[in-house]
């Protein structure tokens, strides 16, 4: 059987038509989940991009395997097996259309085939699906049903900026983006991220000035209302969605796929403008750490959906199992095999879940019993308190901290998380925290230091 896992970077579950959400952004990613396995609690154990792919592909947790933050200056631990290392000698041919080998050294681990997209510019996060196919399609026109072949597509375009082509611009927004009566974007003139986003340029390659280039590209001056842009995710998604449709085509033109498991992933999601955050991915709040995830086996016909919780460690463990290979004691990850036949599995986990960020901010989270907790390492240049305590089903935006109002609680709950790490450590060999051993990796340090300059300290 072949396998085909598909990264949709940055995307959070709750945009997505299968998940709930009220616009039409992914039709044909619905579809293909109408008759797919979809877990509508997958949450990450760590965030953003490299914590992430490193649990994912070693099926170890980040206090294990020692990645907590993105572009941070340590490396993996040298033990860690990554999954395309176990498929490719099982005889798996493993190859890879991703920019993530770009990142780090050890995503390059196990690709008998690093395939680069079509175009990569300056930054390998504006990479678009059009890239990505022009590389797997031809690629997966030169497959011939009876290989055996491990794949990974890695899609970013629903990572900032959004810079959907000019036909998507406005196919989930009316009216005028500038409107002076409109005030939700405006807030952002006092985050330190402005100075960036906003600068006039000419560079449409940029990450810098991503916001002006939008509005003026809209014909205005300056956008104030902040759904305009949250409209523009919304078509950098539905243009991934019109592109994924290749994908799929080619596997039915070509027969693989009567033989293909295809499962749907993200790493993280992305705060709208959600707790003052500002179209980013900082902080442990849902929209960042609940990610969709899906998978069809091959000649599937009916769909499933579960409410137990994954992580992105268990997605290691059912590659492996998929493909019959041996499951290294390490992996911490639980096998989903059993719901991809449609049968709930005994003994499966409770939804306690400990994830962290060290990025843009240093804290760890435990979210239990419907409430989660978060507890700060550090100060972060949002300002946040240092313990925040939410109760998700009454209070879904996290935007009401019951810290002061469920002490004994809050208590609880930080006693609890602290435990987990003390023991995470014990059990992985660390004596220090990894968050507070590492700090802040370089990327958020060097945002600090010009913060620290700027009128925003």
């Amino acid at each position: 059987m072949n396998i085909i896992l598909i990264s949709l970077d940055t995307l959070t579950a709750g945009h997505l038509g299968c998940y709930g959400y009220w616009k039409n952004t992914s039709p044909n990613l619905d579809k293909f989940a109408e008759n797919s396995t979809l877990f509508e609690n997958c949450f990450a154990p760590g965030i953003p991009t490299q914590p992430c792919y490193t649990t994912t592909f070693s099926g170890r947790e980040p206090l294990d395997h020692g990645i907590v933050a993105h572009s941070g200056v340590f490396d993996v631990r040298e033990d860690v097996v990554f999954v395309p290392e176990i498929l490719s000698d099982v005889g798996y041919y493993t190859a890879c259309v991703s920019s993530l080998p770009n990142m780090k050294p050890w995503f390059k681990r196990g690709w008998q085939e690093n395939i680069p997209p079509s175009k990569i510019g300056r930054y390998i996060q504006m990479v678009t699906a059009e890239s990505i196919n022009n590389a797997a399609v031809p690629w997966l026109e030169n497959r011939k049903p009876g290989d055996n072949f491990f794949l990974f597509l890695h899609y970013w375009d629903v990572h900032t900026p959004y810079f959907s082509p000019m036909k998507y611009r406005n196919r989930f927004y009316k009216g005028d983006p500038g409107n002076p009566d409109m005030t939700s974007f405006l807030p952002f003139d006092d985050d330190p991220f402005a100075e960036w986003w906003l600068k006039a340029t000419d560079d449409e390659g940029e990450f810098t000035g991503w916001i002006a280039r939008l509005a003026r590209e809209a014909g205005v001056e300056k956008i104030t209302d902040a759904e305009y842009i949250v409209a523009q995710y919304d078509a950098e998604l539905a243009y991934l969605d019109d592109h994924i449709i290749e994908i799929f085509d080619v596997l039915d033109k070509t027969g693989l796929s009567e033989d293909t498991f295809i499962m749907f992933m993200s790493d993280h999601g992305e705060e709208m403008y959600e707790h003052g955050i500002f179209f980013d991915h900082h902080g442990l709040y849902d929209p960042n750490i609940h990610t969709p995830l899906f998978a069809r086996m091959p000649g599937q016909e009916q769909g499933y959906r579960f409410e137990e919780h994954a992580r992105h460690q268990d997605i290691a463990v059912t590659l492996l199992e998929l493909a019959g290979a041996d499951v290294p004691e390490e992996m911490v990850g639980m096998s989903l095999v059993p719901f991809l036949k449609g049968d709930r599995p005994d003994n499966w986990r409770e939804d306690t879940l400990l994830t962290e960020e060290n990025s843009w901010m240093s804290k760890w989270g435990l979210r239990k019993n419907g409430f989660k907790f978060i507890k700060a390492r550090a100060k972060d240049w949002h300002n946040y308190p240092p313990r925040e305590l939410y109760h998700i089903p009454s209070d879904p935006g996290e935007t009401h901290n019951l810290v002061e109002a469920e002490k004994e609680l809050a208590d609880e709950m930080d006693a609890e998380l602290e435990a987990m790490v003390v023991e995470g450590m014990k059990r992985y060999g660390r004596t220090v925290d990894p968050l507070v051993e590492q700090g802040l990796s370089p990327m958020g340090q060097r945002a600090w230091d010009w913060i620290k300059k700027s009128k925003y300290w």
